[in-house]
Formats: C-alpha cells, sequence, structure tokens
C-alpha cells in the first residue's frame, strides 16, 4: 500500500475540463459514453473530494465534497446557463475526517427552494471571503429534482450494488480496479435521475480511507471517491444508499446523508441489544420510503455486521447465513420496528407501483452468498418479509451481496428479485449448488478457475467484465424496463415488466405430459397466453406446489421424484397474479 500525504508526488490519470465536458455531453445524447474510464481533472488543488449529491427531493438536494482546509462550503446554483443565480453557504464548519493518515474535511450543503422535476446547474466553493471555484476548469454539473409523485413522465434510475473496491479482477494491488472504473463511467453516461445503492460501499470496512479522495491510491484506499470512480457519476446523479453487512459504522451515515428523505423513517445509528448471543451495540440503520413519478420506493435495512453474530448458526445455510439470522431476529420479526413500520407504510399506500431495494438477497444461486431464507416465502409459510412485500403490492425488488448478476421470476407467494451486486467488488460464481428453476437468467465468474458460469438463459460469460454492471431501469406509467448493462457497455438480458392493472387470467398451459425417466419425472407441456403479459408457469406434484420456471420454459425436470409415477399439473400465472391450472398428467 502507498500511504503519501503529498498529493504533488501521485501521479494520476487526468483528462482535460473541455475533454470531460464534451464526453459527458456527448454521452448524456447517446446514452452510453464514447470511452469509459473517464476522470475528473483540471479541479482546484483544494478539491479532495469531488462534489457528490445524496438527499434528493423535489425541492432539495445536498450537495458534498472533500476540502484540504475547514471553511464554510459554500454552493452556486440555477438554471443551466445561469450556475450562480443563487448561493448557499454552509452553516457548519466542514468536519475533520482523516483519510490514510492525512486529514481532510467533509462539506455537507443542502440546497433548497428547488422546483420539483427541473434541471439545476451548480458550482462548489470554499467559503471565506476570498471564495476558490473547487472544480476548477471543470464544467458545471447538472442535475435534476425528482418528479412529483402525482407526475406521469418517463423517467429513469439506476440500481448498483456492492461497490468501491480496488480489487482489480480478483487481484487487489492498489491498481486501478479498471472493470469497477467502467461501471461507474456507464453510470455516468445513463442519463439516470438518481441511482439506488444496494449496500457494501467503501470494501473493506466502509472506512474514511477506504472512501478515499481524488489523490490517494493503495490498497482499499480511495476506491469511491478516487478520481476515477465515482468523481464523474457523482456530479450528477444523486444516490439514495442503505445499511449492508460491510461498513457498519457511522461514516456510512456521514457519506451519504439522506435527512430529507428519509424523514418518514430511520436513517441514524440505533443501539441494539444482545440478538442470537450477539455483543450489544450501535450500528447504522437505515430504513424509508419516497414516491416520484407514480412509483413508491422502499429503501429497506436487511444488514448485519459478519463479526457479530453471537450464537447463531445460519441454519440449515450454515455459518455463512448467520449473518442472515441475526438481521432477521433484529429487523424482520413481525414485532420488529422496521417490520412495524413496513407494514403501516404499505398500507397507507395502496395501488399503484411499488419497488423495493436491500442488500441481503431473497433468491440467489451463488454458493457463498445464497438465498436468504429467514426473509423468503415458501409455500404455507406466514409472517415473512416477503409475503409483507407482496401483500403490500411491492412488484419488484432489487438485491445485492452476492457479485454477481441474477434475474429470478416470482413464485406464487413471492415477488419478482434481481441480484445486482456487480458494482466493484471481486466477481464472484452463481450456480456452484445448482440452479434454482426461478433463476430465469444470471453470470457470474470464478477467479480460481479462470471461466463465467451462468444459470437460467444465461450463456457464460467469456471475461469478467461481463459480470461487473448496474441496472438501467426506466418508468413509463406501469411499465418498468430493466437493462442490465456491463462494464464494456453491452446491454443483456434485458427485460420488460407490464404492472398495469388486469383481472383476467391466462389461458391454460395445454397437453401437458409426464414422462418417467429413471428416478426423475419429466414434465413437458404447450404454451399459455395473457392479455397483458405472463408472469411464470407453476408445477404441482400430487396436489402440492412443486417449483416456478420462467414463462418461456415449457418443460420441468423432476429430480425429487424417486422414481415412482407422480400426478402434475401446470398453473399459467399472470404478472398480476391471475392464474389458470392445466389439465393433471400421470407419469
Amino acid at each position: 500500500m502507498r500511504s503519501t500525504a503529498s498529493r504533488s508526488r501521485i501521479t494520476r490519470r487526468r483528462v482535460t475540463g473541455t475533454t470531460l465536458a464534451a464526453a459527458l455531453t456527448a454521452s448524456f445524447t447517446l446514452g452510453f459514453p464514447a470511452a469509459a474510464q473517464a476522470a475528473l481533472s483540471g479541479e482546484s488543488s483544494q478539491l479532495t473530494r469531488a462534489p457528490y449529491l445524496s438527499d434528493l427531493t423535489t425541492a432539495s438536494v445536498v450537495v458534498n465534497f472533500g476540502t484540504a482546509a475547514q471553511s464554510h462550503g459554500t454552493v452556486k446554483y440555477g438554471p443551466p446557463g445561469n450556475c450562480a443565480a443563487q448561493s448557499v453557504v454552509s452553516t457548519k464548519l466542514g468536519s475533520p475526517i482523516t483519510v490514510n493518515g492525512v486529514t481532510e474535511y467533509q462539506n455537507s450543503v443542502t440546497v433548497t427552494g428547488l422546483n420539483a422535476n427541473t434541471a439545476y446547474c451548480y458550482r462548489v466553493y470554499t467559503g471565506g471571503t476570498s471564495p476558490v471555484d473547487l472544480l476548477g476548469t471543470n464544467p458545471s454539473p447538472v442535475f435534476t429534482t425528482l418528479a412529483a409523485a402525482s407526475d406521469t413522465a418517463p423517467f429513469t434510475f439506476d440500481v448498483m450494488g456492492d461497490w468501491g473496491d480496488t480489487t482489480n479482477s480478483g487481484v487487489d494491488d492498489g491498481s486501478l480496479n479498471v472493470n469497477q472504473a467502467n461501471v461507474d463511467a456507464q453510470v455516468a453516461a445513463s442519463g439516470a435521475r438518481f441511482l439506488l445503492s444496494a449496500g457494501d460501499v467503501a470494501y473493506q470496512g466502509g472506512t474514511a480511507t477506504n472512501y478515499g479522495d481524488l489523490y490517494q491510491t493503495g490498497v482499499d484506499v480511495s476506491a469511491v471517491f478516487g478520481p476515477s470512480y465515482w468523481a464523474v457519476p457523482g456530479l450528477s446523479i444523486p444516490v439514495y444508499s442503505t445499511s449492508a453487512n460491510h461498513g457498519q459504522n457511522a461514516t456510512f451515515l456521514s457519506m451519504w446523508p439522506e435527512a430529507s428523505i428519509a424523514a418518514n423513517g430511520v436513517y441514524g445509528m440505533v443501539s441494539y441489544p444482545s440478538i442470537d448471543g450477539t455483543t450489544p451495540g450501535s450500528y447504522p440503520t437505515t430504513y424509508y420510503a419516497f414516491t416520484t413519478g407514480g412509483v413508491r420506493f422502499y429503501v429497506l435495512d436487511m444488514s448485519w455486521g459478519n463479526s457479530n453474530v453471537g450464537t447463531a448458526t445460519g441454519g440449515a445455510c450454515g455459518s455463512h447465513c448467520a449473518i442472515y439470522q441475526v438481521d432477521h431476529d433484529a429487523h424482520w420479526t413481525t414485532s420488529s420496528a422496521e417490520y412495524q413500520w413496513l407494514s403501516a407504510d404499505l398500507a397507507a399506500h395502496p395501488g399503484g407501483i411499488k419497488l423495493a431495494i436491500f442488500h441481503f438477497p431473497l433468491r440467489s444461486d451463488d454458493a457463498t452468498e445464497p438465498d436468504d431464507q429467514y426473509l423468503d416465502a415458501t409455500a404455507g409459510s406466514t409472517g415473512t418479509i416477503e409475503q409483507l412485500l407482496k401483500s403490500g403490492g411491492v412488484q419488484l425488488v432489487f438485491n445485492g451481496h452476492a457479485h454477481d448478476y441474477q434475474r429470478n421470476v416470482a413464485p406464487p407467494f413471492g415477488v419478482i428479485s434481481y441480484v445486482t451486486g456487480g458494482g466493484g467488488g471481486s466477481a464472484s460464481s452463481i450456480g456452484g449448488h445448482g440452479c434454482e428453476s426461478t433463476d430465469a437468467y444470471a453470470v457470474g465468474w470464478s477467479y480460481s478457475h479462470a471461466r463465467g458460469n451462468a444459470c437460467g438463459a444465461a450463456t457464460p460469460p467469456t471475461s469478467d467484465a461481463q459480470v461487473y454492471h448496474f441496472l438501467r431501469v426506466t418508468v413509463n406509467g406501469s411499465v418498468i424496463s430493466v437493462a442490465p448493462t456491463d462494464s464494456t457497455g453491452t446491454v443483456f438480458d434485458p427485460y420488460t415488466y407490464n404492472l398495469a392493472p388486469d383481472s383476467t387470467p391466462p389461458t391454460a398451459p395445454s397437453s401437458p405430459s409426464a414422462v418417467l425417466s429413471g428416478t426423475s419425472n419429466v414434465l413437458k407441456w404447450a404454451a399459455a397466453t395473457d392479455n397483458v403479459q405472463l408472469g411464470g408457469y407453476d408445477v404441482y406434484r400430487d396436489g402440492a406446489y412443486l417449483a416456478t420456471v420462467r414463462p418461456n420454459s415449457l418443460t420441468y425436470k423432476d429430480t425429487t421424484a424417486g422414481g415412482v409415477a407422480h400426478t402434475y399439473y401446470v398453473v399459467a400465472r399472470d404478472l398480476a397474479g391471475n392464474t389458470t391450472a392445466s389439465q393433471s398428467a400421470t407419469g
């Protein structure tokens, strides 16, 4: 690790402010950048962290930035073309932080009085009688406030999890994490209104050094605010963040202030008693909701630190699921504060489109970061968080934790979910212990075997660059389009959901058959149709639920048949939950 306080002794790749301005203008026009790894340059030497945004509302935003000297941070802002029309000066001096042994100052300035769904440009300055323009020769960044809850205009947001890591293709030597830099450049060019973070930001421990600055480099140094990472996308894309198992500390809260948007929930340090034999402690707790453009977003806390699991065993899943167990017992029993808050908020906002994001995955075929079975609904279960989400009208969930990509169809008692843990943390394998039938498409990477792996309809990737990714999500009324985009800029597994209200059931799957083959039964059927969109097929054996498969699958192999005949039927289910069953088949 290199630890150097003098910025003059550190060399970093730069592009000119003019080049960066041209690149960003072109990328927002085309949707993707002409070149990845654009780095911030041309800034004042007083700037240690490029300005980045959080806590976006219809009327306000928080502008965060780091400086070498302490002062009252200043933000000038206005409509594009008049970026200095108004000015706001922080009432507080920048807060001292220590980055790799160097004292710096974190500034957070709240800009209020903005109009909904309106673009603004801004610049950041030091305070005092001789303010310094900290952006230097860089162009003024532009952001757009949230649209009103009732607004029906289409909008786009991004989703990314498990990011801020200096590990490059499995090697953490402090050099540039090329895949992460490329993902961040793609995000910067995505045209997103905001980014939902699925947690685990700043490896390995979410410290101020892990977050870093524009100048210092090394192992686990400047993994977030390095010039080729969040420095460029953070200028224009506000982040809504949630807690995860890495970075269980107060630094997380100060890095991503969300006081206004989280006012209806909890966003702060909370004291926990001993749970499952854990040591009592105070940990960041983050859950809140907001509505924009007709969509209710739920940013939830499914997290617990790896080092404090007490006597939790993880149940049948094993010791690596012990954090799942403690998280459930801390946050998701039916009497827990977060469960009660979510239940009340879901009931208070009936109907409409509802999406949720949290860290631990409902469904994951990553052997080391598997399903969180303490959250999952199963046939006949009661009181689970997934059942609460489904009954409350949440149609789509985004998760992180596993460093790969996975799209899951919903079982009849659950919700559609994505694993999007490819933001920068070292990629992981998929399907090591098999692939679940609900896994519609998944890709991962094994560094130990130097090859990709896949589940569902995916083919194994040929490079880890195809596993690092973010999700570009577009909302157009009741239609939600998800475009996973890898670090090379390639869109893979695009999928569109029509979540419009619908009471018409699909047609029945026809011509079902079951053929005994060794110890397994192989089921086949002909496709059903739906007036809006088919969601999947549910397979029942001897009257009991057995499995769910994706809507373009017309076969299922029952490997648990035991070599004996069973009676099966298949249920076609649409995205609204309407169902029609096939005739029975015995084999």
